[in-house]
């Protein structure tokens, strides 16, 4: 496999009717999007991810879609054109160019604008293995979506189709990126058209296949509609695409603080985490700070104490520029067999992680859509939280380290600190 070449796959066959009164018979993958046409974005990110060979699988307008690609693809990217000879829909134009596929390949359908980290869900996809890995995210319309279930350890379990989910609260979707093993190819039926999300992934998931979700607050977005075509043009010339999240919900202690107090005097910022909190605010991301303080339950601290500790964290990070847009706190302790503390703060609640009661609060009055929104922690109680909440995940190697085993979830991603994950998220490292 090391000898094959970075392998996309570009589905992009579809007759555009409903952008038809925009562009036009402009095959969509040829739409300018911030003035370029949206293949030429797509090849600069395959360049700078060493993806070497781009497979494109046109149907009509496929001349077109081949001189363009041609003409296009950088140095070092090798780009094909596979016309279909009929409508095959999305699987039935892979499958036909299944032997000249790669053991594994990237998937991004041609009406996606994929601002992503293309290495990083190759290595999440190569560790999983299976049959595949798909990029979701929170859906924002779960009731007209493909809904997906995930496991704790990211399989995906369930695949409910548009207008079957039922359930109430988060829920993931497909974006339509992915990584795939060659062996899908066979689950594809032959001899007429076929779509792959809405009939060979839900059969694969059906069938118990070893499918996983990539959980990412990456920007992925059709632009199949003149509205979201739009609003993805705006979000590319505003430079809101390039960044990996527009919010972050950090925890508190380990990532930006160093251990747990109870006197404002006693409160230490980590090497490197004001500076990183200023950037990401440079760049117009919110960050709020979601954090469980059960000392207030346990007696340990007065929530009055507990307001002036985050008065201090404030003053801390005012004086080197940063400063954050919301802090939300728990003061509960789920145990009520303990005498000493607060009683009426001991017992279950919504909003001790990683219970989703704070994400949600910051999210509703934060404004920022959840898909975009990145939980930040050094536990699995994080993980966990982002999981319950359908929101992506980075661990940090600070404070825990993710190593404390106390919930079963596992994070999107891990970086050896804040800062590694503000640089990351600015894009400035891949």
């Amino acid at each position: 496999m090391s000898d094959e070449p970075l392998t996309v796959v570009i589905p992009c066959g579809g007759a555009g009717t409903r952008l038809a009164s925009v562009v036009g018979r402009t095959p969509k993958v040829l739409v300018p999007i911030g003035g370029r046409p949206l293949l030429a974005h797509l090849f600069d990110a395959f360049a700078s991810a060493g993806i070497q060979r781009v497979v494109l699988l046109a149907g009509s307008g496929g001349a077109e879609v081949e001189a363009a690609a041609q003409s296009m693809a950088p140095s070092g990217v090798q780009a094909e054109t596979i016309i279909e000879p009929e409508p095959l829909g999305t699987a039935g134009a892979l499958a036909i160019v299944g032997d000249r596929l790669p053991e594994r390949f990237f998937l991004t359908f041609g009406d996606l604008y994929a601002a992503i980290d293309w290495n990083r869900l190759w290595q999440f996809a190569l560790a999983r293995g299976g049959l595949g890995t798909l990029f979701v995210h929170r859906s924002s319309h779960p009731e007209d979506s493909d809904v997906l279930a995930l496991s704790d350890d990211k399989r995906v379990t369930g695949w409910s189709r548009r207008g079957e989910h039922r359930g109430v609260g988060a829920a993931l979707s497909n974006a339509a990126v992915g990584v795939f093993h060659r062996d899908v190819l066979q689950r594809i039926p032959r001899g007429r058209a076929c779509d792959l999300t809405g009939e060979v992934l839900p059969a694969l998931v059906d069938a118990r296949a070893p499918l996983f979700g990539y959980v990412s607050s990456e920007y992925v977005c059709d632009m199949g509609t003149p509205a979201r075509l739009s609003s993805v043009d705006e979000a590319v010339s505003s430079g809101r695409a390039t960044l990996r999240a527009e919010m972050l919900l950090l925890d508190r202690d380990g990532v930006i603080t160093e251990d747990s107090v109870t006197r404002p005097e006693d409160l230490r910022l980590l090497p490197g985490a004001a500076d990183s909190i200023r950037q990401l605010r440079e760049a117009r991301i919110r960050v709020s700070v979601v954090t469980n303080q059960a000392i207030v339950a346990r007696g340990s601290c007065t929530e009055a104490t507990l307001d002036a500790i985050h008065e201090r964290l404030r003053e801390l990070l005012d004086r080197e520029g940063a400063g954050v847009d919301g802090i939300y706190v728990c003061p509960h302790h789920p145990e009520t067999h303990h005498p000493e503390g607060v009683p009426e703060l001991r017992g279950p609640c919504r909003c001790r992680k990683p219970s989703t009661g704070l994400a949600e609060q910051a999210l509703t009055e934060q404004g920022i859509p959840a898909w975009r929104t990145l939980v930040v922690g050094d536990t699995t109680v994080d993980a966990q939280l982002a999981h319950n909440a359908s929101l992506a995940c980075a661990v940090v190697g600070t404070g825990h380290g993710g190593s404390d085993g106390r919930h079963p979830a596992t994070a999107t991603w891990r970086f050896s600190g804040l800062p590694a994950v503000s640089s990351w998220v600015l894009g400035e490292e891949s």
